[in-house]
Order: structure tokens, then C-alpha cells, then sequence
């Protein structure tokens, strides 16, 4: 959520939740129910963002397809740990997306993380949930994988937030915290265009 409203600051998103409903996070977390399509999704919105989740468990095992959207539309998929498996046993599948790995800032967590960045292709950021400033047995059992991400900055520390371990994802606006981390993940998923037909200043003999 922090990531796709971090992106939808600057351009129309669609969050989409591959989750079963009874497992869904994001159950609550539209402002506004738009019902459900002819694919098994049931959309929603809240704010600029468009929350779409599985309205009901597929019945043969077969998950429906992303929704239909616009060419200019950023998808933001939260796989959920089944499809996030059959994504993994395919590699391929993932070479057109900007990969996001959560995790959490204790050992086994990020031994997990470990292997799943060495089971896909290319770069990965990683969204750590915890303290900014790693435990040192932690920092002791992170793999190269997971190193060389936080040598490269790909590492986003997103805190902990007391409110949403009660309430979870609701309608209302998150914790300026989680929401900072957010943008700083759309920043890297994303980077800003640079702006056009701006002049530098230059002025001759000038020193900082």
C-alpha cells in the first residue's frame, strides 16, 4: 500500500491483491466499493488509487488474469505467498517487472530473503520492516544477495507501526513514517523523470 500510493502521487496506479479473500490485507482499506467485474475482481478507491482484490477463491486453482488497463496505468501486484511461489519457479514471468521483496529485520527473514533474490533475475529492492539500524547478528547472517542491495541503497527501512498491527489497513491515510518509506521505494521502483527545459544558472568565478 505505502508503495503504490507512493507512486500514485505522480501517475494513475492500480494496486492489484492476489491474496484469497479470507487472507486479503486490504480488505478494509478502500474508501469507496465499486463492486466486482466480470473477472472475479472486486475494485475499489481510495484517494488516487485504485484497490482491486479477488472477490472470491478460484475454484480449479487458477488465478484470473490482471485487470485491464489503461498503457499509462502503473500496476502494483501484491502476489500473495502462493502466486509469489509460482512466480519464483519462473523466472521469466518476472523479467518485465520491477521486483519488491518485504521483509522483516530478524534472521530467519532475511535467510529467506536471501534465497528469494537468488532465485530471480536482475535487481531487487527491498522494503525491511524494523529498526533503520540493523541488529549486529543480523547484519552477520545477510548474504550476498541481500549485501550488495544495501551497499547499493535498494534497501528501504519501512518502521513499525503500533496502530496499523491493531487496526491493519483501513481508510484512513497511514503513518507519515510508513508513508515516507513508501515514496522512498517509489523512488526507486520509479525515478522521477527529470524536469524539461530547465536552465542551470551558472555564474563565472563562483565557488561553493
Amino acid at each position: 500500500m505505502a508503495l503504490a500510493e507512493g507512486l500514485a502521487e505522480n501517475r494513475r496506479v492500480q494496486l492489484v491483491d492476489y491474496s484469497e479473500p479470507a487472507r486479503s490485507g486490504l480488505a478494509a482499506a478502500p474508501t469507496i466499493e465499486l463492486g466486482t467485474d466480470g473477472a472475479g475482481w472486486r475494485c475499489g478507491r481510495r484517494g488516487r488509487l485504485d484497490v482491486i482484490r479477488l472477490a472470491r477463491g478460484p475454484a480449479d486453482g487458477a488465478l484470473p488474469p490482471l485487470p485491464e488497463a489503461d498503457a499509462d496505468t502503473t500496476v502494483v501486484v501484491d502476489p500473495g505467498w502462493s502466486t509469489t511461489s509460482a512466480l519464483l519457479d519462473s523466472p521469466r514471468s518476472l523479467v518485465d517487472c520491477s521486483l519488491v521483496v518485504v521483509t522483516r529485520v530478524t534472521i530467519p527473514a532475511i535467510r529467506q530473503t536471501e534465497q528469494v533474490l537468488a532465485a530471480v533475475s536482475g535487481e531487487a529492492e527491498v522494503a525491511a520492516v524494523g529498526p533503520a539500524r540493523w541488529p549486529r547478528l543480523v547484519e552477520a547472517n545477510c548474504g550476498p544477495r541481500l549485501g550488495e542491495a544495501r551497499s547499493k541503497g535498494q534497501v528501504v527501512p519501512v518502521p513499525f507501526c503500533r496502530r496499523l498491527q491493531t487496526t491493519g489497513l483501513t481508510g484512513d491515510r497511514l503513518p507519515k513514517p510508513v508513508a515516507a518509506a513508501g515514496r522512498a521505494l517509489a523512488a526507486l521502483v520509479a525515478p522521477p523523470a527529470p524536469p524539461r527545459h530547465r536552465r542551470r544558472a551558472v555564474r563565472a568565478g563562483a565557488t561553493r
